[in-house]
Parts: structure tokens; C-alpha cells; sequence
């Protein structure tokens, strides 16, 4: 008996899932095609979908609603002081 016996040595659900792991990660056939046989997938660019879209149309509002307030500063120090508002705001007050 070893010393040392680990949880992933031992027969059943954990050592099965240890060896399909094994399996999946250390893939003999990649081993024996070279790197010019491999299929290579077209490096085109993703295409967005539905719901990265909607985030960034919202970003977008969002900066354009934060510059606006900006802009409308009169003074340096009043544009400092909306800047420390937007930083310190989490969107809600809790007091």
C-alpha cells in the first residue's frame, strides 16, 4: 500500500472522471498528425450576437448620457466635482 493514496487513484466515479479528463486533454491522434495535416478553421471575425449587441448599444447610451453631463459643466472645479459623483454613485443611493 502507498504512503500517499490520492482521492483520484481510487476506483469509481472520481477515478473514472480522472481518466476521461486524461483522455480528452492527451489526445494520441494529435499526436500523431503534424502540424500541417490539422484542419485549420477560417480566422474570421465572430459575429455578435443578440445580447452583446444590446449591451453595447446600452454602453453606449450611457456614455453619451455621462459626457453630456460632463460637458455641461461651467468650470473646471465643477467639472471635477460632477467626475467625483459619477465615481463614488453605484447607480442607487442606500441611505
Amino acid at each position: 500500500m502507498k504512503v500517499t493514496s490520492f482521492l483520484w487513484d481510487e476506483p469509481g466515479l472520481t477515478g473514472a472522471w480522472a481518466k476521461l479528463t486524461h483522455a480528452l486533454i492527451f489526445d494520441p491522434l494529435s499526436r500523431e498528425r503534424g502540424p500541417e495535416n490539422r484542419p485549420m478553421r477560417p480566422a474570421g471575425p465572430r459575429s455578435l450576437g443578440i445580447f452583446e449587441r444590446i449591451d453595447r448599444w446600452f454602453w453606449r447610451q450611457q456614455m453619451r448620457d455621462r459626457e453630456a453631463y460632463l460637458a455641461g459643466a461651467q468650470d473646471i472645479f465643477e467639472l471635477e466635482e460632477r467626475l467625483r459623483r459619477l465615481e463614488r454613485s453605484v447607480g442607487s443611493r442606500y441611505y
